[in-house]
């Protein structure tokens, strides 16, 4: 059953909730959905971890991650400000110290 399925999001949907539910064997829904037990493991898979991550995410729907990434990369972006600023002063003391000599 090699390829991407052409299956509805309804209907993997369906599949998976068929599968947690343990209405029929694995190996039985594959078949009617005509996909691999694989994929339909992997479907599970996904489906229980985008609804662990949306569980985990706060009041303001942002999820614990998001909010550490934001605040690393607003640290990066003035930790580069910074670097740019004293390169900048490194190369004029260089100059000074080169009309000196």
């Amino acid at each position: 059953m090699p390829g991407r399925s052409e299956l509805t999001v309804k209907q993997r949907r369906e599949a998976v909730l068929s599968l947690l539910r343990r209405e029929e064997p694995a190996a039985q829904l594959a078949r009617r959905y005509g996909i691999s037990e694989q994929t339909l493991y992997r479907w599970r898979d996904d489906f229980l971890a985008a609804g662990e991550a949306a569980l985990a995410k706060g009041k303001n729907g942002v999820d614990a991650r998001d909010q550490e990434i934001r605040a690393l990369k607003a640290e990066l972006e003035e930790r580069t400000l910074t670097i740019g600023k004293l390169a900048a002063a490194n190369r004029i003391l260089i100059k000074i110290s080169r009309q000196l000599s």
